[in-house]
């Protein structure tokens, strides 16, 4: 008997036993593609007396359904009710030798190749190695009896719900735009907050700019809800919107001063219309999807054929629009965001989506319902822009 606990070794460990022995009875609740061992296991599919692989939480990969759908030896655990998770690997030949894995290592790439696992090395020589052998081969029989083939009808309509679930799966895992938090999500202090815990980070920070963060969101709201397009705004208002004025009255600052940006105050100054056309792709109510930020993103580059297009100019303009979605990414918060979110400081047009906004969507405070409390209603209305409130890291 042996203990292996490093992922590689147990990878490595499965290829030898599938080389060694002429036949395979394996029960795991997961299984993908991408390891030694599956490619191996593909080789030697006409080996497989048994496999039965479970398809609880959409963990097992449909390229590994697709792999062995028409293996004979391959079948999978379709039903609902309590989860189907046992990892032993049994490995035989007709003379009686056999030597089987048992322990907490799935059939998947991550368990092959990087995951914190332990699997016992079990041997024909051990003590009690019929008993150990029959009983194993009852447990993958009776899992093999509760298991059947899929059709093809079944594969392609796993496949669809897999894809429509993987995001959720990998955000669980704090997996975001292709790219994991370092301490994972539960160690933000913001991203799994209560509304309640959120509205006091939001509403008492250290500069006192609640109220006047809730004006300037109040004011531009109304410009875009009584312009059809950002064009059509004055210049003094859409130097506004673009935080690139000084005003002694409101103070268009917050959300990031854009007051430096020159290349970005000039297109302001001339009413640029890619700037407005990449705006009008941004819906000011209702849903925003990531292919309405891609395509705001195409055409507000156009405004700058000679660079100076950055991720905190055109966020700032997008904060300011759909507050509810977005926040300003620059100087004076995107340490302290980053940092919280566990990722590098470095968000670019390509990464802000997936890095910022889809963890800034699942958080839960941004999931709370609507306030009744018309002050708390204001700040859910631009709730994802007030974060710069907690991470604004500059002085008044």
């Amino acid at each position: 008997m042996k203990i292996i606990t490093n992922p590689l070794d147990i990878d490595t460990a499965l290829v030898k036993l599938m080389q060694k022995y002429a036949k395979y009875h394996i029960a795991t609740a997961w299984a993908s593609m991408g390891s030694m061992a599956s490619h191996e296991l593909f080789k030697n599919k006409d080996k497989i007396a048994q496999m039965v692989v479970g398809m609880h939480f959409h963990q097992t990969h449909p390229d590994f359904i697709e792999k062995f759908s028409n293996s004979k030896g391959v079948r999978f655990i379709l039903k609902a009710d309590g989860v189907y998770h046992p990892k032993v690997y049994l490995f035989s030949n007709d003379n009686g030798d056999w030597e089987c894995l048992i322990g907490s290592a799935n059939f998947t790439t991550s368990a092959l190749t990087k995951n914190d696992e332990l699997m016992v090395h079990l041997k024909c020589d051990v003590q009690g190695s019929k008993d150990v052998f029959t009983d194993v081969l009852n447990s993958i029989n009776i899992y093999w009896a509760n298991a059947r083939e899929m059709t093809n009808n079944e594969i392609a309509n796993y496949k669809n719900v897999w894809g429509k679930n993987i995001r959720k799966l990998d955000s669980l895992k704090g997996f975001y735009g292709g790219q994991q938090s370092k301490n994972g999500i539960v160690s933000s202090k913001i991203y799994s907050l209560q509304w309640e815990g959120y509205y006091r980070g939001i509403s008492s920070d250290k500069l006192d700019s609640f109220q006047g963060r809730l004006d300037v969101l109040r004011i531009i709201n109304q410009y875009f809800t009584e312009n059809k397009t950002f064009s059509e705004f004055s210049e003094w208002q859409r130097k506004q919107v673009a935080g690139v004025i000084t005003d002694p009255e409101v103070n268009w600052k917050w959300f990031g001063s854009m007051v430096g940006a020159g290349k970005f105050k000039n297109r302001i100054n001339n009413n640029n219309a890619h700037i407005s056309d990449a705006l009008d792709f941004i819906p000011l109510t209702g849903l925003v999807s990531e292919s309405d930020y891609d395509k705001f993103v195409e055409t507000f580059k156009l405004a700058f054929p000679d660079g100076g297009a950055g991720i905190a100019i055109a966020s700032r303009l997008l904060a300011m629009k759909r507050p509810d979605y977005f926040v300003c990414l620059d100087s004076q918060n995107r340490s302290e965001l980053c940092k919280d979110f566990g990722i590098p400081a470095n968000v670019t047009f390509e990464t802000y989506w997936g890095n910022i906004i889809a963890r800034i969507i699942d958080s839960v405070w941004w999931s709370s319902p609507r306030p009744s409390d018309p002050t708390e209603e204001q700040a859910w209305n631009g709730r994802a822009a007030m974060i710069d409130a907690i991470f604004y890291e500059g002085s008044e």
